[in-house]
């Protein structure tokens, strides 16, 4: 059955809701307060008769959704402000809270509010599971304003095609390596940018080329300023270009470029950094070369919404390939167990490490106060710190929310982001605080390589994102003995434990993240100091980038004398006329 097109995200609603904001004579430019003392933290001055409130979502009535992965969006927003939570349900089933924060230019425009206004909301979910199939059901959303009062979207009729049946995976061809001296190893990556999963394996390599474990070949799919870094310590680096996604004799076109380019070099194993598309061509390249794979895998999304927008074809090939991988190497047990049965055979969690000497470096002979001054941060702030590239998942729109709820009573507080970029989410996250009555005190900064000093000046780290395996940043900030806010997603409880090490609070949450703020903010030196303490001797015991190097290389050391003795099988049973 062919599921009825979603409708492009319309104003169902906004015209009504617009004059009743008229009527009252009151306009939201962005989210800008205006404050009076006595008033409850956080929360506007709006007389009762002010507390309008409107909403949809985006589709139509009696639409059929797919019976897989699939986007429910909509809008949401009070006269006082934007919502703190949205909670979906279809039928009497939860589907979860939505990911809030997000730009609808549609409905800012329709109610002429300023550029930088939240209003959209959105949740991922799998509708190809048994519960969800059969007749209409009604789809609702409960939405929590920043009085607390609630509304009340839909129920709005859907139901959900009968799920298509999956082709067999295809046996891809796996012809016997070809053994030479050393291991020498290639190396699939995504990019080579500044983010973690980028930043773990420049880390990888060099402790695996410091134990001469490896000699390493990289093959991106988009360059980076991490190339020059790997050129700079003799690896040679070919960037192949972002791979098809729409077309499976596109796909195989690339898979065969890069055997050809491969295969001159006779390889021992292959390492894949990422599970996304964009390393597939090369991981079944290396399958074609008959290379035995270690795969690194640091999403927390299930293959199903890794590989969405693939063709289906290519998407196949992606499961058989994980499937078919001799190892799956995972850095958080919670993200193992998101893979399930697709990785029960080879999946392996090896706590992730990074490398201390650096840290050691910024940390010896820090000048706090003469960086802060050369960052433009007041000596007396309290600074909370969010590293990482700018982008919905990791929740800093709803960070920036939250720090709002809060600023008023802690007013030498401030929120810096540091992993600006020249795009759409940074512009939009800036615009939003630029609206925000902390405005002054929101600052946003270039994604840069030498993030040690902003850790330096920092007393607090917050992690606000939905989705995360283990970040590196904060593993960092652990090291730096900062305490750790964090979100309790996937691996984040495996390194924090709340009132211990750091604190931790539910994803997707405006409302809550405010409450670890202010839980935050109001703790003494005497108990961040010894959440910095546990922090750091956690990442001590158990996140070294040595021993963590010694495991994936044992790990490639074993791929590659089991690769060796294939082939001299293969050899012999060619030789006997037996093969």
């Amino acid at each position: 059955m062919e599921a009825v097109p979603i409708a492009p995200k319309p104003n169902w609603g906004v015209r009504r809701l617009r004059e009743k904001l008229h009527a009252v004579r009151w306009r939201l430019r962005a989210t800008r307060r205006l404050w009076s003392p006595g008033t409850r933290p956080g929360m506007p001055i709006l007389e009762p008769e002010e507390k309008l409130a409107g909403g949809r979502f985006d589709l139509r009535p009696g639409a059929i959704l797919p019976a897989a992965e699939t986007t429910l969006s909509g809008w949401a927003l009070f006269a006082a402000g934007p919502p703190l939570r949205v909670e979906l349900k279809l039928g009497d089933e939860p589907l979860g809270k939505a990911r809030l924060g997000l730009p609808r230019p549609d409905v800012g425009e329709a109610l002429q509010l300023g550029p930088g206004a939240v209003t959209g909301f959105e949740l991922r979910v799998d509708l190809g599971q048994e519960r969800f199939q059969g007749a209409a059901k009604e789809l609702r959303a409960t939405v929590t304003g920043p009085f607390g009062d609630k509304l009340e979207i839909g129920p709005t009729a859907v139901s959900v095609a009968a799920p298509e049946r999956s082709a067999p995976p295809e046996r891809l061809a796996r012809p016997a390596p070809i053994r030479r001296q050393g291991l020498r190893t290639l190396v699939v990556a995504h990019e080579l940018g500044l983010g973690g999963a980028q930043l773990y394996l420049l880390d990888l390599i060099g402790e695996l080329l410091r134990t001469e474990t490896v000699d390493p070949l990289v093959v991106s799919a988009v360059d980076g300023p991490l190339r020059s870094v790997l050129e700079a310590s003799g690896v040679p680096v070919h960037v192949s270009g972002e791979p098809p996604r729409e077309s499976l004799a596109a796909h195989r076109g690339r898979v065969e470029e890069l055997v050809a380019w491969i295969g001159e070099r006779e390889l021992d194993v292959a390492f894949v950094n990422t599970a996304t598309g964009l390393t597939l061509p090369g991981v079944e390249a290396a399958r074609e070369l008959g290379l035995p794979v270690l795969w690194a895998v640091h999403e927390s999304f299930e293959p199903a919404t890794l590989w969405a927008g693939l063709d289906p074809a290519i998407r196949r090939r992606g499961e058989t390939l994980l499937a078919e991988a001799e190892t799956t190497l995972f850095v958080a047990k919670a993200t193992q167990r998101l893979f399930g049965e697709a990785v029960a055979h080879n999946g392996r969690t090896i706590p992730y490490g990074i490398d201390l000497a650096p840290i050691e470096a910024a940390r010896e002979g820090f000048d706090r106060a003469g960086t802060r001054h050369r960052f433009g941060i007041p000596a007396e702030a309290e600074v909370i710190l969010s590293v990482g590239t700018i982008e919905p998942r990791k929740g800093q729109v709803a960070l920036a929310q939250a720090f709002e709820l809060v600023a008023a009573r802690h007013r030498d507080a401030r929120l810096v982001f540091v992993g600006g970029r020249a795009d759409a989410d940074t512009r939009f996250l800036a615009e939003h605080a630029a609206g925000l009555g902390a405005a002054e005190r929101i600052h946003v900064v270039p994604l840069t390589p030498d993030v040690q000093p902003w850790f330096g000046i920092a007393d607090v780290f917050a992690c606000a994102s939905d989705v995360e395996s283990m970040p590196r940043t904060v593993l960092e900030a652990m090291a730096w003995e900062k305490p750790v806010l964090a979100t309790a997603v996937f691996g984040l409880p495996e390194v924090i434990e709340d009132g211990r090490n750091g604190w931790l609070c539910e994803a997707r949450d405006v409302a809550t993240l405010a409450a670890a703020l202010e839980r935050a903010l109001d703790s003494d030196d005497e108990e961040r100091r010894r959440l910095g303490r546990e922090g750091r001797a956690l990442v001590e015991r158990r996140h070294r980038l040595p021993e963590y190097g010694r495991q994936v290389a044992s790990l490639l050391v074993g791929l590659g004398d089991a690769g060796a003795e294939r082939a001299r099988w293969t050899a012999r049973l060619a030789g006997s006329g037996l093969s």
